[in-house]
């Protein structure tokens, strides 16, 4: 007799309803504990707590909106607007905002495991034991940050949130050691391509500048060519950077519009790329026809992908007067000097001795440490030196006039050997208009 009370109580609609909001509460805990699973797998960090309870419930939302569109009713024949559907409601989003964030920590707990990520609380005890023992070193990052030449710039937005940030490393890091953790960090959780800190004896950051990795195709294009995307037959043989003939399909059997580079393709889309003023014949609401043309093999396209890959890039700087590089040498720059165009001459791979002056265009390549320092080049020798060539100082014992004299004859004989390599063809072939 004393079970027979409670059990008339639950009527068939409270038990529906319990069980659908039990039912409701696993599904998002199921689903938060999927993303808190592959979040922490993929950053090595843990989601945060309302973004799990935010998953959950939209799952769980998507959910009772199908219902309520396919049916009449939430749960039986219970009016939408009626108080019991309101009470169902709420009981079905409170549990299933706590079951969320019991489900993220589930999954966050079996990632640890999975990907044996060591779970540290920078807050806590141990966390406040280490900062008091002097175990830790935390570097404030300046608030304001620049770009660094010669690669995309970093969104405004991701620049703010790294502004005036705090971050934790190990003391027993170098100067040289530190400043590589704190690229790795912000490559890796703020998505930034490239990043050269100068960090200061005493643990500040003098400078910080970042710098976005180039993406889509338009960077990598020569100059004079744009890339297309056509709906075509490619040959299934055809790899990226084969040499391609676009056929316009029609009665006469056909016609030749342009060729180019095969770059990619995707179902019957086929990205090439071809001469900026063949690009005015094609028309979008046509189809064509690629065919793949017989050609010598190169690395080119091996050398343009590690390029893409490599952390040096190439960057044009001209040389202006009263600049600090007027008058110096190319080989004194933090960066290796590839051409150098004087007068529209281009002078390629100049010799280490090769003199900047006003007007110069110099192309250069380099890492981001040696770009910025570039950026902020100062001359090392005094005012009025001179760069004493290879050789000079195999002069005689009797003074400095002789050695001036070698140095003049090093210069008339490096003279004479760009002279002479300018008459052979030499390296200046490879930027003639033809």
């Amino acid at each position: 007799m004393t079970l027979a009370v409670p059990l008339q109580l639950a009527t068939d609609w409270t038990m529906t309803a319990l069980l659908r909001i039990l039912g409701f509460g696993l599904y998002a805990s199921v689903v938060a504990m999927g993303f808190a699973f592959l979040y922490r797998g993929y950053s090595t960090r843990p989601l945060p707590v309302g973004v799990g309870v935010v998953l959950g419930l939209s799952f769980v939302t998507m959910s009772l909106n199908i219902t309520a569109v396919v049916q009449s009713s939430l749960i039986d024949d219970t009016a939408k607007l009626h108080y019991a559907s309101a009470a169902y409601l709420l009981g079905v989003f409170s549990v299933g905002a706590v079951t969320s964030e019991v489900g993220r920590r589930i999954g966050d707990h079996f990632a640890c495991d999975v990907f044996e990520v060591t779970r540290v609380d920078a807050g806590g005890m141990v966390a406040r034991l280490v900062q008091s023992a002097g175990l830790i070193v935390e570097l404030t990052l300046p608030e304001s940050l620049d770009d660094i030449d010669g690669y995309p710039a970093v969104d405004d937005d991701v620049k703010r949130e790294l502004a005036g940030r705090t971050v934790r490393f190990p003391r027993r890091l170098s100067d040289a050691g530190l400043a590589d953790r704190l690229a790795t960090r912000l490559e890796r959780d703020f998505g930034v391509g490239h990043v050269h800190a100068e960090i200061e004896s005493d643990l500040t950051v003098s400078s910080l500048a970042v710098g976005a990795r180039p993406s889509g195709i338009g960077p990598s294009l020569p100059p004079g060519t744009v890339a297309l995307a056509v709906e075509g037959d490619p040959s299934p043989d055809a790899s990226t950077g084969d040499p391609v003939e676009v056929w316009a399909d029609g009665e006469d059997g056909g016609r030749l519009v342009a060729t180019g580079k095969f770059r990619a393709t995707v179902g019957d889309v086929a990205t090439i790329t071809v001469g900026t003023d063949d690009a005015e014949a094609f028309d979008p609401d046509d189809s064509y026809r690629l065919v793949t043309r017989p050609d010598t093999a190169n690395d080119v396209n091996e050398l343009v992908a590690t390029v893409w890959e490599a952390e040096e890039t190439v960057t044009a700087v001209t040389v202006e007067e009263g600049d600090a590089l007027q008058g110096e040498f190319v080989d004194w720059l933090p960066v290796s000097v590839l051409v150098v165009v004087r007068d529209g001459e281009p002078i390629p791979f100049p010799a280490e001795n090769e003199t900047l002056d006003v007007g110069d265009a110099v192309y250069v390549l380099g890492t981001p440490e040696g770009l910025h320092r570039l950026a902020e080049y100062e001359p090392e020798r005094e005012p009025g030196d001179s760069p004493v060539p290879d050789g000079a100082d195999a002069g005689s014992d009797d003074g400095g006039e002789d050695v001036a004299d070698a140095g003049s004859g090093g210069d008339a004989d490096a003279e004479a050997a760009d002279d002479a390599e300018s008459e052979d063809g030499g390296l200046a072939s490879m930027f003639n208009d033809d």
